[in-house]
Parts: structure tokens; C-alpha cells; sequence
């Protein structure tokens, strides 16, 4: 490539340069106009040069880097599968109880989660993954920023750090504890989830799947004592409903909220099941 830009260049400037001086001669008998015309084509000439050689090392450059991220990537998306299978095939180091606050909004940006849980290390609790409840396919989520996660213990010091482990629609979260913790302690995930109860606004009825994630090789059904989704509805004339398909658990008549209606379903003896609950609300 260099060797072409090179031919590129000078063929540039002996034909420049063979016009230039024939326009010089043509110009007069004075001999200053044609100096200063060929300075002048001179000064052309190299600028070119510059600007040719630039552009060759950012092509180069460019080149370069894409071959780099390209690296990085594969490297990532390796470090990721390898997190993942390190996380699904660890045996159960914790139980706990979950509730689970579903707010459905007035409109998307107002559809948020909220996960409280009591969680008794067994024997220590250091770090494990979740899935984010956020809706199939919905390209405005991409990353963690777009549903603002945040983790926070409650009456005791240390951090949680999120880590995205996947996206594209479907995330998982990998959460690091600062320090490990070894009693039974209880924290909170809050994160928005928009466009998630979109089309409940839009027909009056929607579903709602949730899976209690088994631990891999360990004969236990699921890590919960105790499952709790609390549904909170916008205000409307009529009181909303919820059902769960396979008649898992128990869902209470809905009351009224400060924000509208609340229906309460719970599941004393989860074990590893696929929840389906359909959701009405007239519109």
C-alpha cells in the first residue's frame, strides 16, 4: 500500500509540476510569476503528501484498532460464558425468602421492580446472578444504565456491585458482596423496567412469566422458603385481577392503594416452578 501511495504521489506531482511549467512559460516574459507559480506547486505537493501519508496511518490505525476490539470481544464474551457456567453449576450457598414489588405504571417509564430479600447464607454469601424482570425483545434495553439496577443491604454495612453478564433483552446481573456475608441479612433490587405493562395500558390484560431458577446438581427444587408478588395497579373504576394458570399459590382479592389497587399473590412452598400469572385491568 505504501509503494502504491508512493507511485500515487510522484505521478501527481510530475504531472502537476510538467503543467504548471508549461503555464509558467506561457505566462510571459518575466521570470518572478513563474517562480512563485512553482514554489506554489511545490508547497502543494507536499501538503498533499502529508495529507496522503495521514490518511494511510489512519486507515492503518483504524485497521488496528478494529482487529484489537475484535480481540477484546471474543475474549469477553469468554470470560462471560465462563462466569455464567461457574454461577449455574455451584450448589445452593444461600436460602432465602422473596418478595417481589411489580408497579404498574401510567405509562412506561412508570413500570418498576422492586425485589426485597432475607437471605441466610450457607455457609457464606460472596456472590451470585439474577435476572431482571424487563420485557422480551424491547430494544430500548440494553444495558444496566437503561433500568438504573441498584442494590442495597439494609441495617448493616458493604456493597453490592452489579456486573452485566448478558443483554440484548434478556440480562442477567452478576452481584459482588463487600464483604461476604455469613448471618442472615436483608436487601433490596430496584430497577425500572419500561414498556414492560404496555400492553396491559393498551388491550387490559397481559402475562406476567417468572421461573424460579433451579440450583444445578444438588437434588434441592429451589433456594426460597417463601414467595411473595405484590402487584401494584394505576387507579381505575374497577378493581383489577390476577391469576396464576397452573393454580400455584394464592392470590388475594385486590384493595384499594394509595396508587390505585394492590393484589397480593403468595406461594409458601415454592419448588423450582414456572409461574404464569394473567393480569386484567379495564381500561
Amino acid at each position: 500500500m505504501s509503494k502504491k501511495l508512493f507511485q500515487d504521489f510522484t505521478s501527481f506531482a510530475v504531472l502537476t509540476i510538467g503543467l504548471t511549467s508549461g503555464v509558467a512559460q506561457l505566462a510571459g516574459p518575466g521570470t518572478g510569476f513563474g517562480r512563485i507559480l512553482l514554489m506554489g506547486v511545490c508547497v502543494v505537493c507536499f501538503l498533499y503528501l502529508i495529507v496522503r501519508y495521514t490518511l494511510h496511518f489512519l486507515v492503518r490505525r483504524n485497521e488496528q484498532l478494529r482487529a484489537e476490539l475484535t480481540t477484546q470481544q471474543v475474549a469477553h464474551r469468554s470470560y462471560v460464558e465462563a462466569i455464567n457456567k461457574i454461577i449455574d453449576q455451584e450448589g445452593p450457598i444461600y436460602a432465602e425468602n422473596l418478595e417481589v414489588t411489580v408497579v404498574i405504571g401510567t405509562d412506561d417509564d412508570g413500570d418498576t421492580i422492586v425485589e426485597r430479600r432475607q437471605t441466610k447464607p450457607l455457609p457464606r454469601v460472596t456472590q451470585r446472578a439474577i435476572r431482571p424482570i424487563v420485557p422480551v425483545g424491547n430494544d430500548r434495553i440494553v444495558g444496566l444504565d437503561d433500568i438504573g439496577l441498584r442494590c442495597t443491604l439494609e441495617k448493616i454495612s458493604g456493597t453490592i456491585t452489579p456486573r452485566p453478564l448478558a443483554h440484548n433483552g434478556m440480562p442477567r446481573v452478576w452481584l459482588v458482596f463487600e464483604p461476604g456475608l455469613t448471618e442472615t441479612f436483608t436487601w433490596q433490587i430496584n430497577y425500572c423496567s419500561p414498556g414492560l405493562w404496555a400492553p396491559l395500558r393498551k388491550r387490559g390484560s397481559d402475562l406476567l412469566i417468572w421461573t424460579d431458577r433451579l440450583p444445578a446438581g444438588n437434588g434441592a427444587t429451589s433456594v426460597l422458603n417463601e414467595l411473595s408478588v405484590r402487584f401494584v395497579f394505576p387507579a381505575s373504576e374497577k378493581a383489577p385481577t390476577v391469576h396464576e394458570r397452573h393454580g400455584f399459590g394464592h392470590v388475594k382479592a385486590a384493595v384499594p392503594s394509595e396508587s390505585g389497587w394492590l393484589v397480593v399473590y403468595t406461594d409458601p412452598a415454592p419448588a423450582g416452578r414456572r409461574y404464569e400469572w394473567d393480569l386484567a385491568q379495564a381500561i
